[in-house]
C-alpha cells in the first residue's frame, strides 16, 4: 500500500496514522474519530535502529520497545526496552502489546529476509514507515510501506519510492525518479531527474547518479562514484566515471567478495531423503506419513509426533525425523533445524544452523537396538553426518524423564569423533510425577499436609472444577496464562501467541483437554493437559491474579490426577521447576503432590568447533560493548542471553511447564 505524501509546509502539531500502516511527519493530535494510533515495535538495535527510534519520537509515534537477537530483554535503547528477539513477536502481538513494526536493519538483503520472516510469524502485522519532519518531500510523491526517510532528505515531485527502502541523511532523489523495493540511498547520495534504481540496490555515501540513468537490481554504486551511464543488474561499480568492477550475487556484502549464499541455502525437502554414504539414514519431514509409521513401532510420547513438530514449525525452524536402520531395528531422532541469524554481520557468507528440541520432552527413540552398542554408535555417526550436511554448528535436546532415553548417552558420545560432547550427560535436575497405579486414597494420603488443607479450603470457598475436552474455555485459559507469565516475569519466549494454542488444539485432537476451576461462574485457574500413551502431562498451568492466595491450581492438579486415573493412565507428569533446581519454589510446589522424582537430562553437542567458537566470540564482543556479562552455562554459548533476571530464570535447558502461582 502506498502513501501519497502531503507537503511538509502544511502545519503539523502531533501524531497521525492514516490507517494504512504509514507514519508520516504531517501529524496532528488524534481525536475521538481518529483511527487507533499504531503501537510500534522496532526490529533491530543498531545505530540505524536508534536513528529510526529518533524519527518515530520526532513524530510522537507510540514506540513500545525494540526486538534484537543480540541484546538481552530489558536493555535500554534511547529510553526504550528491548522486549526480546523476533521470535517473540507473535507472543507480543497476541498479547496486544504491539500491532505494527518498523524493520530497522540497514543491509537491504538482511532487511528483506527479516520482513519475510515477520510476515510468516505474524501475517497480519502492519509495517509502518518512518519519515523525519525535516525531510522535504513533494506533495505527489508515492512512498511504500516500511520505508525510512531520514533528516535532511529531499524528494522532488513525481518520485516513486518502493516498499522498505532507506533514504539516508541528506540524500536527494530528484524529480520523476524511482526506487525499487529494499533499495537504499546512503548519506548525501544524489540523483538527477528520471533516475531508476533497481530493487535491493545500494547507492553508497556521496555517490552521484546523473539524469535519466538506470541502475540495475542488486547492484552497488560505491562511495563517491559518479554514474554517467547505465549500471547493469548484479554488479559493483566504482570510480569517476563509475565502471563495473565485478559481478555480485544477491545478498553479498556490499564491500565483500562473491558468496555462495544462495547455493548454500538448504532446499526444503518434502519426502524422505537418504544422506549418508551407507544409505542407512533417512531424513523425514513432518509432512510425510513415514514419520508416524516409525513412531508406531516404538514407545513414544506426543512430544515426538509429527503433529506436534508441525506446531513448532509454524513458529521456528524446520522439523525433521532422522531415522537410522530398518523398520524392525532403528534409532529415530526428531528435532528442529533452526537458522543462526547473524543480523547485520557478514562474518560468514554460509548459512549456519543448529539443532534444537521442541518445547517439551522428546529426544531419540529406539526400536530393537537398545542393547546393541555397535548399532547405536553407527546410528550416532550417521546422525552427526546428517546434521553436518545441514550446516549445523551444535545440537541440543531435552530427554524424556519417564522414558529415560538419556541412558543411551554413553553410546552416543563418540569420543574423539566428529561431534564433541559439551557436557557429560547434562543432568538438569528432577521432574515430579504422580503414580496413578496407586489408589485415589493412597494418593491423597501421600499429599503433603499443607496441600490437603489447601485443596479442602478451596472447595469450602465454593470453587468447582470441570473437565473441558472441547476447549470451550480456551480464551479464558489463554487470558489467564498471559497474566500468569507476566506475574512470574517469564521471558517473552513463553508468551505463546494465540495462534499457537489454536494449532496445538488441532494437533492434539482427542489427546488434549483443559481442566478448569471456576468460582461464581468465572474461570479462576486452568491447566492444559496432554494425554498420550498412558502419560498425562500438565503442559501449561495458569491462575487468575485475584485468586492466587486461594491456590486454585492445587485443586486443578488434584482433579487432573483423579480424571487421569479414571481414564486408565499410568502417570500424571507435573514437570520440574525453573531450570529444574530442587531448591526452586516451583519444584517445591509440585513436590507437594508426590515424592516420585525422575531425572531430567539434556544433550549438548558441538558439531563445528571453529564456527561455534567464532559465533561465541562474536556474542562475547556484543556483551562487552554493552558492559554486560553473558549468562553462564548456557548452551549453545552463542545464544547465551545477557545477564537479566527475567532471562536467567528461563534458559534453553529449562524444564517445560514452569508456571508457578506466586
Amino acid at each position: 500500500m502506498k502513501l501519497q505524501y502531503q507537503a511538509h509546509h502544511e502545519p503539523s502539531t502531533g501524531n497521525n496514522s492514516n490507517g494504512n500502516g504509514i507514519v508520516t511527519s504531517a501529524v496532528r493530535e488524534p481525536d475521538a474519530n481518529s483511527p487507533p494510533v499504531p503501537r510500534i515495535v522496532v526490529i533491530g538495535c543498531s545505530g540505524h535502529a536508534r536513528v529510526v527510534v529518533d524519527i518515530l519520537e520526532e513524530n510522537r509515534s507510540c514506540v513500545v520497545g525494540l526486538l534484537d537477537t543480540y541484546k538481552a530483554p530489558g536493555t535500554d535503547v534511547l529510553g526504550y526496552k528491548v522486549l526480546g528477539s523476533d521470535d517473540d513477536l507473535p507472543a507480543l502481538s497476541a498479547a496486544n502489546i504491539c500491532d505494527s513494526a518498523v524493520v530497522a536493519i540497514g543491509d537491504n538483503w538482511v532487511r528483506s529476509r527479516m520482513v519475510q520472516r515477520i510476515r510468516e510469524l505474524v501475517p497480519d502485522i502492519r509495517f509502518v514507515s518512518a519519515i523525519h519532519p525535516s525531510a522535504r518531500i513533494a506533495r505527489d510523491v508515492s512512498i511504500g510501506v516500511g520505508t525510512v526517510i531520514m533528516a535532511g532528505v529531499v524528494v522532488n515531485t513525481g518520485c516513486r519510492i518502493g516498499d522498505f527502502c532507506i533514504l539516508n541523511t541528506s540524500a536527494s532523489l530528484d524529480h520523476d525518479s524511482t526506487m525499487g523495493q529494499f533499495s537504499s540511498l546512503a548519506p548525501r547520495a544524489v540523483t538527477g531527474g528520471g533516475v531508476e534504481i533497481g530493487a535491493f540496490t545500494v547507492i553508497a555515501i556521496g555517490a552521484v547518479v546523473s539524469h535519466a540513468i538506470r541502475v540495475g537490481a542488486h547492484a552497488v554504486v560505491g562511495a563517491g562514484a559518479t554514474v554517467v551511464k547505465n549500471v547493469p543488474d548484479r554488479v559493483v561499480a566504482y570510480g569517476t566515471p563509475a565502471r563495473t568492477i565485478r559481478e555480485r550475487n544477491p545478498g553479498d556484502p556490499y564491500l565483500g567478495e562473491h558468496s555462495n549464499r544462495e547455493r548454500a541455502l538448504p532446499c526444503p525437502l518434502q519426502a524422505p531423503v537418504f544422506v549418508d554414504s551407507l544409505k542407512s539414514l533417512t531424513l523425514i519431514p513432518s509432512t510425510s506419513s513415514e514419520w508416524s509409521a516409525y513412531l508406531e513401532r516404538t514407545t513414544h510420547d506426543f512430544f515426538h509426533t509429527a503433529e506436534y513438530h508441525q506446531v513448532a514449525e509454524a513458529f521456528r525452524g524446520k522439523a525433521w525425523l532422522a531415522v537410522y536402520g530398518s523398520p524392525s531395528k532403528f534409532v529415530a531422532w526428531p528435532y528442529i533445524l533452526q537458522d543462526i541469524d547473524v543480523v547485520e554481520s557478514n562474518a560468514s557468507a554460509r548459512k549456519l544452523q543448529d539443532i534444537s528440541s521442541v518445547y517439551g520432552y522428546a529426544g531419540p527413540l529406539a526400536c530393537g537396538c537398545v542393547q546393541d552398542t555397535a548399532f547405536l554408535a553407527s546410528a550416532w555417526n550417521a546422525m552427526v553426518e546428517a546434521w553436518l550436511s545441514q550446516s549445523a554448528v551444535s545440537a541440543f535436546t531435552r530427554f524424556h524423564p519417564l522414558m529415560a532415553n538419556q541412558s543411551w548417552i554413553p553410546h552416543l558420545r563418540n569420543d574423539g569423533g566428529t561431534a564433541e560432547l559439551a557436557d557429560d550427560e547434562c543432568p538438569e535436575g528432577k521432574t515430579v510425577a504422580i503414580d496413578l497405579s496407586r489408589s485415589e486414597a493412597e494418593t491423597w494420603a501421600s499429599y503433603k499436609k499443607a496441600l490437603r488443607q489447601a485443596v479442602r479450603r478451596t472447595l469450602r470457598f465454593g470453587v468447582t472444577t470441570i473437565s473441558d475436552p472441547e476447549w470451550k474455555y480456551l480464551d479464558d485459559f489463554v487470558h489467564l496464562y498471559y497474566r500468569t507469565m507476566k506475574r512470574n516475569d517469564a521471558a517473552p519466549f513463553y508468551l505463546f501467541p494465540r495462534q499457537y494454542f489454536r494449532k496445538l488444539k488441532e494437533a492434539l485432537g482427542s489427546h488434549g483437554s483443559l481442566m478448569v476451576a471456576r468460582y461464581m461462574g468465572e474461570v479462576i485457574a486452568a491447566a492444559l493437559l496432554i494425554e498420550y500413551a498412558g502419560i498425562v502431562n500438565v503442559h501449561l498451568l495458569a491462575t487468575d491474579d485475584r485468586f492466587v492466595h486461594w491456590s486454585p491450581s492445587k485443586l486443578v492438579i488434584h482433579e487432573a490426577q483423579v480424571w487421569a486415573r479414571a481414564r486408565g493412565n499410568r502417570f500424571l507428569h507435573l514437570g520440574g521447576g525453573r531450570g529444574s533446581r530442587k531448591d526452586d519454589p516451583l519444584f517445591r510446589f509440585k513436590s507437594l503432590f508426590s515424592n516420585a522424582f525422575y531425572p531430567f537430562h539434556t544433550g549438548r553437542w558441538i558439531l563445528n568447533r571453529e564456527e561455534y567458537d567464532r559465533l561465541t566470540a562474536e556474542r562475547q564482543k556484543q556483551s562487552m560493548r554493552l558492559g554486560r556479562k553473558l549468562a553462564e552455562a548456557h548452551f549453545p554459548a552463542y545464544r547465551a542471553p545477557f545477564h537479566s533476571m527475567s532471562i536467567e530464570k528461563w534458559t534453553e535447558g529449562s524444564t517445560p511447564s514452569g508456571n508457578p502461582e506466586a
